[in-house]
């Protein structure tokens, strides 16, 4: 296992964990700086997290690793295998940190581990993700381990001030 920052310690994904999870995810969203949807968008309840949480955990090519703080979630990794039979060698991979976690070295750490047990699992080779273009920490830690860019959709987001901004394609083979 990937060793964590101090202070931090990461597991996988519980079913209990799917509230924590929704907390995070809903504190990043609301932040409106590095993904798509908008807090108003994403209503999804703690129980439809958890049945997410609980199909993605039964899945060959699925993945959700959590690090924790004490008892608070600080973050997660998320690889969401593809269900297609022709991309199930695919995984989508995702990371959220809470705002406070942010540029201890937890991004890294969760990212290592995800990578060292999809090269374990056998079932995925490719992990892919999209990321805005200008969020350079994300693009920076994805570099380092690995990921290379695969496209640019440019244009793709329009925000609230009516700012375009372009989503940055990436992905790595695993193992």
């Amino acid at each position: 296992m990937t060793t964590p920052p101090p202070g931090y310690r990461l597991r996988i994904a519980q079913p209990d964990d799917a509230g924590a999870m929704r907390e995070v995810w809903r504190s990043v969203l609301c932040e409106g700086r590095w993904f798509a949807s908008r807090p108003d968008e994403q209503n999804a309840s703690a129980a439809e997290v958890r049945a997410g949480l609980v199909s993605r955990l039964r899945q060959p090519n699925s993945l959700v690793l959590t690090a924790w703080s004490g008892a608070r979630l600080a973050g997660f990794v998320s690889i969401r295998g593809e269900p297609l039979q022709r991309m199930a060698h695919v995984g989508r991979l995702e990371i959220l940190l809470a705002a406070q976690d942010r540029g201890r070295g937890l991004g890294t750490a969760l990212l290592a581990e995800a990578l060292a047990r999809a090269a374990r699992g056998g079932v995925l080779q490719k992990l892919t993700l999209a990321v805005f273009a200008d969020n350079a920490a994300a693009i920076a830690l994805y570099r380092r381990a690995g990921f290379v860019e695969e496209g640019r959709r440019v244009g793709e987001y329009r925000m609230e001030d009516g700012s375009l901004r372009d989503d940055l394609l990436m992905a790595r083979w695993v193992g």
